[in-house]
């Protein structure tokens, strides 16, 4: 998304770079908020380094490297840091780095031939990039090391041998040799693809760090005759790649390293003996005085210490973590720093215990002095903006059988006790354990025997045969019936089912019926987190089913024949709309007959009978005979006659009984024409328009609008689908959805968005213990963000998740654990987040709702567009908000938070917020963990940086101390301390 950086974060952006330039230092901390956009901060500071470093230090070459803790990170936010060249994210292993960077060079020194300065990020992942114990590396890895290898003197005579050492049995091994000598090969115009002279470089510093042991060593094995021990072979490959990593991060030699999220791998940033350790701090070495590292993280340390984790542990994390942070920040050229910065803190802790408000409020300002010379930290001001939903859920009978079936059959076997958590979290638990210890002993216990039989499992496993028969299965489990209810209603009566995108926070016209509900108007995505694996796996696949048992069930009630086969010949709506079929061609004619600014406000049935007018003019024009059969193929020559006069078809056309309201709802609602009506761009609107057709071509929701329209033929299923995008608004859903890209073509975002309906193998009383005859569930409606693996399908998987889930489409509900907690955005179409499983410190419960709690976000927009009703262009709906209602705050107003205080009642009428979902049951320890998160939220900032952080809240409670919260806090803001300065003045 192509935004401006806001003042408040142009104010960090400037206060870091005065840190860098002004006062010499080299580390900061960048602590915003979660959700207030440090990418774009740092964004900001990439430009303002550039531009000191051209200027003034006359650089010839400006390089980022990008640090974050895993690749789907780094693929949502490299592009947002704006730099113009980057390399890719799966090159990131440090001992490739060096071919990668050489490759670089020499293709931006080529390109750029306008005098301006060359440039480049280059990502990395500390899982990939610095670590080298325990693993022989990848294939491509170790084939790059061998090209290099090979070149070497000592091993010219033993070519052959020294690939086998390396091969590791790859069955592809020469594919990726051949892939890394391309690059050292000239091109065809005889330029060379990596930087001159690379070869002689690269084999040069080679022979001068590894020692002549190693050498000796990989030719013994390489020449032996007997098989090598496999660690024997690791060491030395581990070797190499510890040699070519430390050549990587001499050439890196970036002008600006930012660690994203780095509490995630802070460990790298102190001292060791081993060979990761060596490698880091090299490249964090403080004599190079040119590289500035910028520390990106919302709780860049574990931020509360509960006295239950100090009694367990006997170790308060949070105060060593933060001294950690402060002597990694506080390295400069005075050694005795580090030292006065802790006896200022200590002062500052000593005056907190000891309750004197004066000598309190000195120590403080003190504190936040010398805390402000090396971080900076935004935090939101209490806006009202979520709204709390701590509900009781019902204790169903099937949670208690399920509990005693589950402790019977764990008892029959001697596995132990059932744990009470699992129970409350999931149902049908023995078919979404998979991975977990407990499933495995009841595996091995029930094998070769009937205790499952013998014992219920009605509620502890999933029925097949009501599954695929489409048959309501009985809630056992009061969290998912609660779920289903706030989804579906209890009766299914919210329509959410017949829905397959959000509905426009701003609709262009009014429709009348499926999305103008008031279940509809409110609707939003739902992102849930739990504790446990098993519940993002339940959810899924349970609230996909009730999808499908509320759409395709119901209508194969009229339909038994009808079934949903995998068989993609046979499948239920597969591919009902052909390719080349008459929505995905942008007709321009009919384009330009609607104009939705013009026709704002106005009602569908008006808007038709105008445009239709219009098209019976045009089609008059073309003085085509009339039929009563209704021919797409037709429709689709008319439109290409419409465009070009000139266009000869095929067969002779007649205009068909359908044409002039087919035409109508083509002109304003295909998704081709309203595509290109937003972006001009033909092929991509054809590209959007794919996209799109390939939802309505899916079983679920072909179901969906045979269930609407009741229609007793398929061949007019375009005509359906054209009114469900006309009563959906489509365009208004497509022009929102451009403006959270910040583009207007959208064709290569929605063809990744739209991805396809996945399977989750469930066991079910049939299939325990043999995983050939597990059940296939479709996830659609819900899905699981949960992997956990890093490959390029894992990898692809997850960054189209998140791409889905911001976009309008489904699906509608994304589950996950603490892996999708941090770092990700989920805010475009989401305002609901369910706690299903509380975390255990408050900031994670902070951590989960800044997924969701972020720049224009869906709770904001439609409150916008609430406000500025008769605005047409969202770009003006948010100016005009800023100029009414901004006043003297920072730009967090009104694109992260709205005024509540300054607003009317009138307004705040009909106002939506971020709403936290809490199911709890009645009577449980929850409730009391929940209350002690929320109360200790408001007050832990207090006690930053503090030892034994709930005592002293106790401390200071008793010493009333908490009412002067807002005068005790530390203000590190420096929008808030430039406004202070500014009023001073």
């Amino acid at each position: 998304m192509k935004e401006d950086v806001k003042d408040f974060q142009r104010a960090t952006a400037e206060r870091i770079i005065q840190l860098y330039r002004d006062h010499g230092r080299r580390r900061v901390l960048l602590a915003d908020e979660v959700g207030l956009g440090k990418t774009f901060v740092a964004r900001k500071v990439i430009d303002l380094v550039r531009d000191w470093h051209r200027d003034e230090l006359h650089d010839d070459f400006f390089r980022v490297v990008y640090i974050c803790s895993n690749v789907n990170i780094a693929n949502q936010n490299i592009a947002k840091l704006g730099v113009g060249n980057k390399m890719n994210v799966s090159e990131s292993r440090l001992s490739m780095q060096h071919l990668m960077i050489a490759r670089q060079d020499q293709k931006i020194k080529l390109a750029m031939t306008d005098g301006r300065m060359p440039e480049t990020i280059i990502p990395l992942t500390p899982a990939t990039s610095f670590r080298f114990f325990g693993a022989q590396g990848t294939a491509p890895e170790r084939a790059l090391m061998f090209v290099i290898l090979r070149r070497l003197p000592q091993f010219s005579d033993i070519q052959e041998q020294l690939s086998e050492l390396f091969r590791f049995g790859v069955k592809y091994w020469q594919g990726h040799i051949n892939n890394y000598e391309w690059y050292l090969k000239p091109d065809k115009e005889g330029r060379p693809r990596i930087t001159p002279g690379y070869i002689e470089d690269i084999t040069g510093k080679i022979q001068q760090m590894v020692d002549d042991e190693t050498f000796v060593l990989t030719r013994q094995y390489a020449l032996s005759d007997t098989n090598i021990d496999f660690n024997d072979r690791v060491d030395i490959v581990n070797r190499f790649r510890r040699a070519f990593a430390q050549i990587s991060i001499d050439m890196l030699d970036p002008d600006l390293v930012i660690m994203d999220e780095f509490q995630r791998f802070s460990d790298l940033l102190q001292p060791g003996d081993d060979e990761q350790s060596m490698l880091v701090q090299k490249f964090f070495d403080p004599a190079r005085d040119n590289t500035k590292i910028l520390l990106l993280s919302a709780t860049p340390y574990k931020p509360f210490t509960t006295l239950e984790e100090l009694n367990e542990s006997g170790e308060d994390t949070h105060y060593r973590d933060f001294l950690k942070v402060m002597d990694f920040l506080f390295v400069s050229k005075d050694p005795d720093e580090p030292e006065r910065f802790k006896l200022t803190w200590h002062n500052f802790s000593n005056a907190l215990k000891s309750g004197e408000i004066e000598p309190l409020l000195t120590a403080k300002q003190r504190a936040e002095d010398a805390l402000y010379n090396v971080m900076c930290r935004t935090e939101r001001f209490n806006t009202g903006i979520i709204e709390e939903h701590c509900d009781t859920v019902e204790v169903l009978p099937g949670d208690i059988v399920a509990y005693a079936q589950g402790a019977e059959l764990l008892r029959k076997i001697g596995a132990g006790n059932m744990p009470l958590e699992y129970v409350k979290s999931a149902p049908y638990l023995l078919s979404f354990m998979d991975r977990y210890e407990l499933k495995k002993k009841v595996v091995k216990g029930i094998t070769g025997t009937d205790l499952l039989a013998s014992s219920a499992s009605d509620t502890l496993l999933l029925n097949r045969r009501k599954i695929n028969n489409y048959q309501p299965i009985t809630h056992t489990n009061g969290k998912l019936k609660y779920l289903h209810d706030l989804v579906f209603g209890k009766r299914h009566e919210k329509k959410a089912h017949l829905l397959l995108w959000v509905p426009a926070s701003h609709p262009y016209y009014k429709a009348g019926g499926l999305f103008e509900s008031d279940e509809a108007r409110s609707f939003s995505k739902i992102i849930l987190f739990s504790s446990w694996e098993m519940v993002p796996r339940m959810v899924s696949a349970m609230m996909s089913y009730y999808s499908e048992l509320y759409t395709f069930g119901e209508f194969r009630k009229a339909k038994p024949e009808i079934k949903y086969t995998t068989d993609d010949r046979r499948r239920y709506g597969q591919t009902r709309l052909k390719e080349g079929n008459i929505l995905e061609y942008p007709c321009k004619t009919l384009a330009g007959l609607y104009d939705p600014e013009k026709f704002f406000g106005q009602r569908l049935s008006d808007i038709r009978r105008a445009i239709r007018g219009e098209i019976a003019r045009l089609l008059d024009g073309l003085n085509l005979p009339q039929t009563r059969r209704n021919n797409a193929r037709h429709l689709l020559a008319i439109m290409k006659m419409f465009d070009n006069p000139k266009y000869q078809p095929d067969e002779q056309i007649a205009i068909p009984e359908n044409a002039l309201d087919v035409l109508t709802d083509i002109a304003i609602a295909s998704p081709a024409v309203c595509a290109y009506r937003q972006s001009g761009d033909i092929e991509d609107a054809i590209r959007a328009a794919k996209a799109i057709v390939a939802i309505f071509n899916k079983p679920e929701s072909a179901a969906i609008i045979d269930l609407i329209y009741n229609k007793k033929t398929y061949e007019d299923y375009y005509e359906s689908v054209l009114d469900y995008c006309a009563i959906g608004n489509l365009q208004s859903v497509l022009d929102e959805y451009a403006h959270m890209l910040g583009t207007k073509a959208i064709g290569a975002d929605l063809d990744e968005a739209i991805i396809d309906t996945s399977t989750l193998r469930v066991d079910t009383a049939d299939s325990i213990g043999s995983d050939e005859r597990k059940l296939a569930m479709r996830t659609h409606f819900a899905i699981p963000f949960i992997d956990k693996t890093v490959s390029d399908k894992s990898i692809s998987r997850t960054t189209n998740i998140r791409k889905a889930f911001n976009s309008p489409f489904r699906p509608f509900i994304v589950s996950s654990t603490s892996i999708g907690q941090e770092g990700l955005d989920f805010h475009w179409y989401s305002r609901k987040i369910v706690h299903w499983n509380l975390p255990g410190n408050p900031v994670d419960l902070e951590q989960r709702e800044g997924r969701i709690n972020r720049f224009k976000c869906l709770a904001i927009r439609r409150n916008v567009s609430h406000l500025y009703p008769d605005i047409f262009s969202w770009d003006a709906m948010f100016a005009a908000a800023r100029a009414d209602l901004k006043g003297t705050d920072s730009d967090m107003v009104p694109f992260w938070c709205l005024p509540y205080g300054k607003l009317t009642d009138e307004q705040r009428q009909g106002l939506e917020k971020i709403e936290r979902i809490v199911p709890l049951y009645p009577l449980s320890r929850d409730e009391y963990r929940y209350h002690h998160l929320i109360s200790v939220l408001s007050l832990y900032r207090m006690t930053l940086g503090q030892p034994r952080q709930e005592e002293l809240l106790d401390i200071l409670s008793q010493l009333r101390l908490t009412d002067a919260t807002a005068d005790l806090t530390l203000d590190l803001c420096p929008y808030n301390k430039k406004i202070k300065s500014s009023v001073d003045e």
